[in-house]
């Protein structure tokens, strides 16, 4: 389950934190990352590939367990 009241769609190129939780790796909570693909698949189950910052680890995550790092406007 997301902390997130809306999935949101991204982009390539956006910044995001993960908001949701992870069960087989170390906690990603409040880690920022960068969206590498456009995603794929159907809305809350969109994956796309984060370039987690803290350790250059590329991981695919569902869009419902991202936000992003900044406001559009």
């Amino acid at each position: 389950m997301s902390y997130n009241n809306k999935v949101e769609t991204y982009v390539k190129g956006d910044l995001v934190y993960f908001t949701g939780y992870q069960i087989d790796s170390s906690p990603l909570a409040h880690k920022v990352g960068i969206v590498m693909n456009n995603g794929v698949g159907p809305a809350a189950s969109t994956l796309y590939e984060i370039l987690w910052l803290y350790d250059g680890s590329t991981i695919s995550v569902e869009a419902k367990h991202l936000t992003l790092a900044y406001t559009r406007e």
